[in-house]
């Protein structure tokens, strides 16, 4: 009788220490559930939906409220001027997942032709890949999201990088106005 009660016990004992080692890891967020496909080079939004990152896209997309009256200014600007934007981003980012959302709901609901959008995934070095080397450090992407807002010569208006001075609108409705702006980096 002890010794089925001593294997009881061992048995208990292992199992009690190893829940609390699976409740410690889960408390601690320590998971091995990827919640994004890591996407490189160049994409589409409907490419980027028909993976999990679907899942945070749709999310951030769809708690994001931009502010009517600059969404109309940008309306405005968009009918005098026509830009292409280039976006650098990691689906692997929290900034990037947070702002790319946000800024796809800015131009959907500005009426951006997003056939101007390209759209270009990189690693978390950041390296944008399929370039050469000089092209690289001309494109100069050091944090994620970058947004580069280029004329119809392709010239460089300005960026956006990381995250807003003001809030994104505002900051691409002074970036599509040509006012003076400078990303947070920009110093």
């Amino acid at each position: 009788m002890n010794k089925l009660v001593s294997l009881f016990i061992i048995l208990g004992l292992s199992l009690g220490f190893s829940s609390f080692s699976s409740s410690e890891f889960a408390a601690e967020g320590k998971t091995d559930i990827q919640d994004y496909k890591l996407m490189l080079g160049d994409f589409n939004l409907e490419e980027l939906k028909s993976t999990v990152n679907k899942t945070w896209f749709n999310s951030g997309y769809e708690s994001y409220t931009p502010k009517a009256e600059v969404i109309d200014q940008i309306k405005s600007e968009l009918k005098n001027n026509e830009f292409h934007i280039s976006v650098y981003m990691g689906t692997w980012c929290p900034d990037s997942r947070r702002e790319f959302p946000h800024l796809i709901k800015i131009l959907n609901q500005a009426d951006f032709n997003l056939d101007n959008l390209r759209i270009v995934g990189v690693d978390r070095d950041k390296i944008v890949p399929n370039v050469s080397e000089v092209e690289r450090e001309k494109l100069n992407v050091f944090n994620v999201p970058t947004l580069i807002v280029y004329d119809t010569n392709g010239n460089e208006l300005n960026r956006f990088v990381e995250f807003p001075q003001e809030t994104l609108e505002k900051d691409l409705l002074k970036i599509f106005s040509k006012e003076d702006y400078k990303h947070v980096y920009d110093f």
